[in-house]
């Protein structure tokens, strides 16, 4: 559902401090709206919000949204939560999140919407960095990690370019209606919402029959991303990194210190040079991604190198935190068995020791789904810890723990505790290793620890 957001002045957001919400409610209020909202707990986010004078309650009271005019509600709000409940009965109209993002989206003339299993917002990042390095342009931007160029995970523009994430989860991307639909990938995932990755992919296709001028770029390397575009009605612009046959592709590939450096070829013509600043294989797709999308928005070819050579990454995406007894650690947003391999591509490629893996699993039924590819992708380490598992919505119907999954990779330990899991750590960790912490929950907190952790740990033998 769209809406005409001038119709409404007072929003109440509900599950205000999440990263999208938060932001979303930062726009709206930054464009005079009236902005107040709900969230279980006080958070760095919410604390943002006050800052900027927007009301964030923290317990739960049926007069907080009675002097709204519409209730934004994330996905993380059930219909017996009381604050919905609240919404309701005070007859507030009500409309999700995806909905405001894709009302918002529709204000502008350009829109480009990152969709895909895999890479969103370090795609949605490196492309949001090319527009920054354009002297003529002026891009809003939403992501959905925080861009060191903009200390944030929005922007507020005043061109008619607008990037953002588009999430494949419940299908919130089918209430946005973009000028440009890029698909990086299309592979089976959210398994508690998705039955089949034939559902996944007749999602996607009805996603890229959003897009307003029928315009979609699509990864060619991805069987299904590109049957999901086949069945779209787009005109297609291909990207690859393995398939020459795309329209665009990289050549001549070198790495330095795990940093890549390859041309890009149009129709097989060079296009431009590029030298990237993150690591990883996997990082090269997306660059020709983000490429072919500017190059489609008229972007020129020394903004699209400036700007692809200046993008150093988005936090939680091979993240350096610091130094644990010696070794490097690196946090990874990295849940999906897919995305720990590249990371841990990445990763091999830049560190001189060995690799140190933590995994916190996210969510049971996702484990319980891939849990053969999870002990594959994870074996490439060379020490393996799992922490305790992230439920998020779930109950433990399947009775697992962390040793579900450490028992099935050799040498492996799964551990109930963080508490336990960070003195395994600290007790391995030395000189030269490369310490990875990947998961989608709480393992971000656990990282900093690690950093923070005495430094008398690490001393181990050999």
């Amino acid at each position: 559902m769209s809406i005409s957001l001038d119709n409404y002045k007072n929003y109440f957001f509900l599950g205000i401090g999440g990263i999208s919400m938060s932001a979303l409610a930062l726009i709206m209020h930054r464009r005079g709206y009236g902005v107040s909202g709900y969230d279980r707990r006080c958070t760095e986010a919410t604390k943002k919000l006050e800052g900027e004078g927007i009301c964030v309650y923290y317990t739960h009271d049926a007069s907080h949204c009675r002097k709204s005019d519409i209730c934004v509600f994330s996905a993380a709000f059930h219909e017996d939560n009381e604050e919905m409940k609240a919404v309701r009965d005070a007859g507030i109209p009500m409309i999700s999140r995806a909905e405001l993002l894709g009302s918002i989206a529709g204000d502008y003339p350009n829109s480009i919407a990152v969709a895909g299993t895999h890479g969103k917002s370090t795609t949605s990042g490196m492309l949001s960095q090319i527009f920054l390095s354009s002297r003529s342009s002026d891009p809003t931007i939403l992501v959905g990690a925080e861009l060191p160029a903009i200390s944030s995970t929005f922007r507020t523009g005043k061109d008619g370019n607008f990037i953002f994430e588009a999430c494949e989860y419940m299908d919130s991307f089918l209430q946005f209606y973009p000028t440009v639909c890029v698909v990086l990938n299309v592979e089976y995932d959210h398994t508690d919402y998705f039955h089949s990755i034939e559902q996944m992919t007749a999602s996607f296709t009805r996603f890229l029959k959003n897009s307003k001028s029928k315009t979609a770029i699509v990864n060619a390397d991805s069987p299904h991303a590109l049957e999901a575009a086949r069945n779209s009605g787009c005109m297609i612009h291909t990207y690859a990194l393995n398939d020459t046959s795309a329209e665009f592709t990289a050549a001549s590939i070198t790495f330095n210190e795990g940093h890549a450096s390859f041309d890009v070829e149009r129709n097989g013509q060079f296009l431009l040079h590029a030298d990237l600043s993150v690591p990883g294989t996997h990082n090269i797709s997306n660059a020709l991604a983000a490429v072919a999308a500017a190059v489609i928005s008229d972007v020129s070819t020394d903004a699209i190198r400036e700007g692809l050579h200046a993008f150093c990454g988005v936090c939680r995406r091979f993240e350096y935190k610091g130094k644990c007894g010696g070794a490097n650690v690196y946090d990874d947003y990295a849940h999906h068995p897919q995305e720990i391999a590249a990371t841990l591509e990445a990763a091999r490629r830049i560190c001189t020791g060995r690799i140190i893996a933590v995994f916190e699993p996210h969510t049971y039924t996702r484990l319980h789904d891939f849990l053969p590819e999870f002990a594959k992708a994870l074996s490439a380490a060379d020490v393996v810890f799992i922490a305790p598992i992230y439920a998020a919505r779930e109950e433990n119907i399947y009775n697992y723990t962390s040793r579900t999954l450490s028992s099935l990779i050799p040498g492996a330990q799964g551990f109930d505790t963080f508490e336990q899991t960070q003195s395994a750590v600290c007790t391995v960790a030395k000189k030269g290793d490369l310490i990875l912490t990947m998961g989608a929950g709480d393992i971000n907190r656990f990282a900093a620890k690690l950093v923070e952790a005495p430094s008398s740990v690490g001393k181990t033998k050999g």
